[in-house]
Formats: C-alpha cells, structure tokens, sequence
C-alpha cells in the first residue's frame, strides 16, 4: 500500500513539474509579474488609461491588475500583453489573438485593443531573461502558435 501511495505522489508531482514547465515555456513573463518592472509598468498603464473599457464581458482592469476570477483568460491577457510589449507579436498579430480568444471583435473590443496598444512606450524594453532561453528554444510568431 505505501508503495501505491508514493507511486501516486510522485506522478502527481511529475504532473505538477509538466504543467509548470510548460506554463513558462509559452508564457515566459508571465513568472516576471511583480518583478518586471517594465511589464509592472506596462500593465498600470493599461489599467489607469484603459480600465473602464471591455474586452467582451471583462473589464480590463481586472485582467490587467490580476483581479479576475477566470485565472485562463488573466494569464492570456498577460502573456498576449507581455508578448507585445517586448515586440515578440505586432500589434496586428495581438489585435487577432486577442479577439479570436476572447471572441470579441466588436466595435468597443476594437477599441479597447488600440487603446491597450497605444500604451506601449516608444521603444520596446529588452527582453527579460526567461524570455530570451524560451524564444531561443521556441520563437513565437503569435501566442496561437
């Protein structure tokens, strides 16, 4: 029996191990929440300047500050914004993920995509060093990739 019992702990740890490594292989920044500060910045930009407006029923400050009860649609708002701001998507390649996954593409989620666009600073920053490993390993074209 504490062997059924180990075998099952451990598979369940391997399992944990997998999601984890895959979760930053496709969204590196996202594990640089809280210590990038460009993407900290980035993201208080969008919440100040574009907070009050909607991508289909979220409001975009509670995607952008981490506030949303649906953890999948937070996590693909950050990794699609992390991934503009470094300049590993354009802007029209975000404006398609964005809409194809939130499936928004009203008039307002327009709207809201170029206001959330028109926060980037002039140039885009480095890009951290998680990033770098991964889009060595992996480049991504477009976070549908």
């Amino acid at each position: 029996m504490p062997a059924k019992l180990f075998k099952l702990r451990g598979r369940a740890l391997l399992a944990g191990l997998a999601t984890a490594f895959m979760t930053t292989a496709c969204a590196p920044d996202l594990m640089q929440v809280g210590i990038s500060r460009d993407l900290d910045s980035y993201m208080d930009r969008v919440a100040k300047n574009c907070g009050n407006m909607y991508i289909n029923s979220f409001q975009v400050w509670v995607l952008a500050q981490g506030e949303s009860a649906d953890a999948s649609y937070q996590e693909y708002f950050l990794d699609q914004a992390s991934m503009l701001l470094y300049g590993t998507i354009t802007p029209e390649q975000y404006i398609a993920d964005m809409s194809g996954y939130f499936d928004d593409e009203s008039p307002r989620g327009m709207k809201t995509y170029q206001c959330i666009i028109a926060q980037l600073p002039q140039n885009a920053p480095a890009l951290p060093k998680a990033y770098r490993e991964v889009m060595k390993a992996a480049p991504q074209v477009s976070g549908n990739d």
